[in-house]
């Protein structure tokens, strides 16, 4: 059985007894980690699970010169996406730790570990300008190639709020001698009623 790693960008490891090398050992660790927070009586409370990056790690032997640490310190080097394909396969990889021993019983190569971890990769949507509707154009109640016209046209006039009212120039004058026809309002005394003590006699 072949064992390969992959990179976009630095090509690829093939590791074969007879050739480069073998795989021995692979480990996949899978963790996750659960946020809490406390309330009034001093107990936390869990409310959510959040999933940390998977994280895999491989060791093995290479032989018949350098070319395969060669390509797996390039790989390193260039921060490149790697697939690992062996007895398990994962995608979107890219290598957090890598080390190499030289031992005498291997002249002319070596033993290596190497550490990943699996990526999350996101992409932008592009849409071209005028491909959709703006949302004033929406707003407006205007058909288009994307939606048919909306069944009522919709119109603000932002916070200002009108009221009108038509009354008669009987019912006005009324209203204005209501307020003269009210006597006016009367004027405290001039003069205290008691006189007050001046302090000597």
């Amino acid at each position: 059985m072949a064992y390969t790693i992959t990179g976009r960008k630095s090509g690829s490891v093939r590791f074969e007894p007879d050739t480069i090398g073998n795989i021995q050992s692979e480990a996949v660790s899978m963790s996750s980690k659960v946020t809490s927070n406390p309330i009034e009586n001093g107990a936390d409370i869990n409310d959510h699970v959040v999933k940390d990056p998977v994280k895999f790690s491989i060791s093995g032997t290479i032989i018949g010169g350098q070319q395969g640490q060669q390509t797996l310190q390039t790989m390193r080097d260039r921060r490149d996406i790697v697939t690992y394909t062996g007895r398990v396969r994962i995608a979107n990889l890219v290598i957090t730790s890598l080390s190499f021993d030289y031992g005498a019983k291997n002249a002319k190569g070596c033993t290596f570990e190497v550490s990943f971890q699996q990526v999350n990769i996101s992409s932008s949507e592009v849409v071209e300008v005028g491909a959709m509707p703006m949302m004033t154009q929406q707003d407006t109640g205007k058909p288009t190639s994307y939606s048919t016209a909306q069944t009522k046209k919709t119109s603000s006039d932002g916070l200002k709020t009108t009221v009108s009212e038509t009354i008669s120039s009987s019912a006005y004058a009324a209203y204005v001698n209501s307020y003269n026809s009210k006597p006016a309002s009367s004027s405290g005394p001039a003069t205290r009623a008691t006189a007050s003590y001046n302090g000597v006699s």
